[in-house]
């Protein structure tokens, strides 16, 4: 893991001042509208509390593999994801990892066990390398107490969290493992999805099919079959985690079709 604040390390945009927290939000995040950002637009912060974010905003670096934070560690704040992606997981009864959901660019981390001011209940690791913004609990409790529309827009930002909607549909039982599983590669398409000329899709899944499976709470032996099927379809081809789509447009409209026939009933 890299400190940017305090290694002095070098970077594309090193000509910047470590404490400049604002340079670095233009130049380094990969989604302009991410979680934090967005709640801070149109605010005119006070000069201290300007201070306070230039001092105590961060910017790390994690490599893949590495913890951002484990099950059992204290909540010290809330992460933004810039560039990357990050899984968290939790142990069950049986201390097996089962993984809860996968976090993009631009999606908050951690903000339930600050806001609950409990331990962390699950850990996130780094599937990629990672930007990661970190904005300690001190500072994000200051400003949802003196802001009250960086409160509103934290909020709303927190309800409407698609990550955690995608998360409930990829592992709701009553749904085909089938459905639940192109969700999660047209989740990966918008992350590392790169398109050809003639309309194909090539994606590099970050994580193993154990951990595909545990995301989508199926047997690994159903995504298997689910694999099989799309393949025997003509709507997928796989090699080992190299996933290419001829027509995604009729691969996802499966998923358009199953929707369509929920609104229905």
């Amino acid at each position: 893991m890299l400190d940017y604040e305090h290694s002095g390390a070098a970077s594309a945009d090193a000509g910047h001042s470590a404490s400049d927290w604002r340079a670095p939000l233009e130049l380094k995040c990969a989604q302009v509208d991410c979680g934090i950002r967005s709640c801070m637009r149109n605010i005119a912060f006070r000069a201290i509390d300007e201070a306070m974010l230039k001092r105590s905003m961060r910017v790390l670096d994690y490599d893949r593999g590495d913890h951002i934070f484990s099950a059992g560690d204290a909540s010290s704040g809330l992460y933004c994801v810039r560039s990357g992606l990050v899984l968290l997981s939790y142990k069950d009864a049986l201390r097996s990892n089962r993984a809860v959901r996968v976090v993009r660019h631009g999606d908050l981390m951690g903000y339930r066990s600050m806001f609950a001011e409990e331990h962390h209940v699950t850990t996130a690791e780094a599937l990629t390398a990672c930007h990661i913004c970190f904005f300690p609990k001190m500072l994000i409790t200051r400003l949802t107490d003196t802001y009250p529309l960086f409160s509103r827009m934290l909020f709303r930002t927190l309800a409407s969290d698609s990550g955690s909607r995608n998360a409930l549909f990829m592992r709701d039982q009553h749904l085909p493992v089938k459905l639940r599983f192109i969700q999660f590669l047209r989740m990966m398409e918008k992350q590392y999805g790169k398109t050809s000329q003639g309309g194909t899709v090539r994606i590099q899944l970050p994580i193993m099919r154990r951990q595909i499976a545990s995301l989508l709470s199926a047997r690994p032996e159903s995504v298997a079959r689910a694999i099989t099927e799309l393949e025997r379809e003509g709507l997928t081809v796989f090699d080992r985690r190299k996933v290419t789509i001829p027509n995604p447009g009729a691969l996802y409209r499966i998923l358009d079709s199953a929707d369509e026939r929920d609104r229905r009933k």
